[in-house]
């Protein structure tokens, strides 16, 4: 085969997954170019395209990155994230039917709308957006650098790292921008497809070129025998009282049950991010949600990462040749052109949630930020032409961290999962804990925003670079950030609220709870299940991801020390994980069916009917807002360089 030949087959299929694109947004356009078709898809997007976009966008492509490079690397010491499938679609579970609901009563489309009607708050409306910014540029900026870098490799230099990521962004931008959520629907529904089958492909790769699954595992179990790899297949302890990555040594990376218990929470946080609540509220049902997070997401994705994500790890563990990237080189080698649709479906996975996360936030940029605090005339087409230069603007600073800055991209993509977790306490207060006030809910997202950040990279290279010093590293005592922010975070809430008014709420917030009380009222039979349901679900977490993972360790393993027998043929852990996915499935059915938190209701919402108020002339006032905030960023950039040069570099 010629060299001409060899390389052709990957441009040419980008080349039309391009194409097909600019097809389909063109389409988008044709169908609804008004405000409500441009950011939420009209609400009429089918809830069978809700439920695979969701799932293909909470996990997949990016769990296929950090998943099998951790294996590869450190074996099953953090089999939390072969469970994703089961974890991530928990808080959906949890949140998103009532919040539909309250969409479709308040006829609103977005996160941080809701956090305006219902707590007023400027700050949770722009606490929503920064997550949502979060995950543009650090946390989908990430993938897709790993993806421009993987398309320099597989075409050996023919094409660039940042001659792929302009490509990359020109076609983000081209998609979403001229689309908008209509254009989302109707790709990724495509792009979850395309992903699901590079998955597949590349786990039956991994499988034949190991001989068999039986062969992988006379592979791992000669592996584990080799003196010092015990520890890739077994979790070390339940807690490492280390100072954190920097401070306490490599232990304190991830060997410990606690570090998969609070990394399991982390992972929780997309479905609370801004990203999973615009998918779902574009929807103009939410009666698949039960099916898409329980069979879509929990069941078929979540088999997906726990059995093909694992294998590809594994093989990666036993045959450095079967690692992502020297494995699809070999596939190129072979066989371009089944690399080029082996690429294409890693392309499409990761568009479909950079494609989201730029829409999201372009969105909340403009209509959350800048209209209602410094334009509140725009019009709705004024609206969508500048969200659609927002997205432009942000596609090409992702682009820029992406190939100049790529530790400040790194610092930023992992902010994005833990401060999302930390919307949690808001949301509970919207659809479940009423007693959650106004006050409390502000406070206790900004406490545990607060501490995320000191305990990820980003909150300790600015303090470093004031020449501040923190005791502690990154995740002390093995615990991740996100569950340091969430303690902060509920006790805040709980000593906020028992001292805050509880009945302060505006009159929006007031309909919500009225409505939300009359819904479940339509469901009584599940009350006698909620002991049970919660109970199960605490056992599940312990067993599954928590301190009873050590069990897991050597459930599975008869025989002497140095001659182990695995019971069911294959590393003890990776077993549990499996059965504790089948259990996951069923608990996540049990809370969506049984429980009703995500069942189909077929219920009528009628429109709320806002009181008129007379509109004031905020002109001025928004100049003046305007003028502060120009001002306020010129003093910021000052004193930046002004600390640079005093503190050193």
């Amino acid at each position: 085969m010629s060299v001409a030949t060899h390389m052709i087959w990957l441009p040419l299929l980008v080349l039309a997954y391009g194409l097909m694109i600019l097809y389909w947004a063109r389409i988008a356009v044709n169908e609804g170019g008004t405000q409500d078709g441009f950011f939420s898809a009209g609400h009429a997007l089918p809830a069978w395209v809700g439920a695979l976009m969701l799932a293909g966008a909470s996990l997949f492509i990016w769990l296929l990155f950090v998943g099998t490079e951790q294996i590869a690397q450190s074996g099953f010491t953090l089999p939390v994230l072969l469970l994703a499938g089961v974890i991530v679609p928990l808080p959906g579970v949890i949140f998103f039917k009532r919040s539909w609901f309250i969409a479709e009563r308040m006829r609103i489309s977005s996160q941080a709308d809701i956090f305006r009607l219902y707590y007023q708050s400027p700050l949770l409306v722009c606490f929503s957006v920064v997550v949502a910014l979060l995950f543009a540029l650090g946390f989908c900026g990430l993938q897709v650098r790993f993806l421009a870098h993987l398309a320099e490799a597989l075409t050996d230099g023919t094409v660039s790292q940042l001659g792929a990521s302009v490509f990359f962004a020109a076609i983000l931008v081209a998609g979403v921008g001229i689309g908008g959520m209509r254009s989302i629907g109707y790709l990724g529904v495509l792009q979850t497809v395309l992903a699901s089958l590079a998955v597949i492909l590349l786990a039956g790769f991994s499988l034949v070129y190991v001989g068999g699954f039986e062969a992988l595992n006379a592979k791992l179990l000669a592996y584990s025998l080799i003196e010092g790899n015990g520890h890739f297949f077994e979790v070390g302890k339940v807690i490492d009282f280390t100072a954190g990555l920097g401070r306490g040594g490599p232990v304190a990376g991830s060997q410990t049950s606690l570090a998969n218990l609070s990394l399991a929470f982390a992972l929780m946080g997309f479905q609370a991010s801004p990203l999973a609540f615009k998918l779902i509220l574009s929807t103009r049902s939410a009666n698949g949600l039960a099916t898409g997070q329980t069979w879509v997401t929990a069941g078929f994705i979540g088999l997906l990462v726990v059995f093909a994500i694992g294998l590809i790890g594994a093989s990666g563990l036993v045959e450095t040749d079967l690692q992502l990237l020297p494995m699809l080189r070999d596939i190129m080698a072979q066989s371009p052109w089944f690399a080029a649709v082996i690429f294409l479906g890693l392309l499409a996975g990761v568009q479909l949630l950079a494609g989201l996360s730029l829409f999201v936030a372009a969105e909340g940029l403009i209509r959350h930020v800048y209209k209602p605090f410094f334009h509140s005339r725009l019009t709705k087409r004024e609206t969508v032409m500048l969200t659609r230069v927002a997205i432009a603007i942000l596609a090409v600073l992702a682009m820029i961290l992406q190939n100049i800055a790529p530790v400040t991209l790194s610092a930023l993509a992992a902010l994005a999962l833990p401060l999302s977790f930390q919307l949690f306490t808001p949301l509970l207060g919207v659809v479940w804990f009423g007693w959650i006030t106004r006050q409390a809910a502000v406070v206790g997202a900004a406490f545990g925003a607060f501490g995320v950040i000191l305990m990820e990279p980003f909150g300790y290279q600015i303090l470093s670079f004031f020449g501040l010093e923190l005791p502690w590293g990154r995740w002390p005592w093995t615990i991740h950030s996100a569950l340091w922010g969430m303690v902060l975070n509920v006790t805040a809430v709980l000593i906020i609220s028992a001292i805050t008014n509880r009945d302060t709420l505006g009159r929006e917030a007031r309909d919500v709870r009225a409505m939300l009380a009359g819904l479940a009222d339509h469901g009584g039979s599940h009350r006698a299940l909620k002991s049970a349901a919660w109970s199960l679900t605490l056992i599940w977490f312990f067993l599954s991801v928590g301190p009873g993972l050590i069990f897991g360790n050597k459930a599975f393993v008869a025989g002497a020390p140095d001659q182990p027998v695995w019971l069911l043929g294959m590393p003890s852990l990776w077993a549990w994980t499996l059965g504790s996915w089948i259990c996951g499935v069923g608990l996540v059915w049990f809370l969506a069916y049984k429980l009703e938190m995500a069942s189909p209701l077929k219920v009528t919402i009628a429109a709320y009917k806002p009181v008129e108020r007379l509109r004031q002339d905020q002109s001025d006032r928004e100049a003046e807002r305007l003028r502060a905030l120009v001002i306020a960023g010129a003093i910021a950039f000052g004193l930046a360089v002004l600390t640079a040069f005093s503190f050193g570099s």
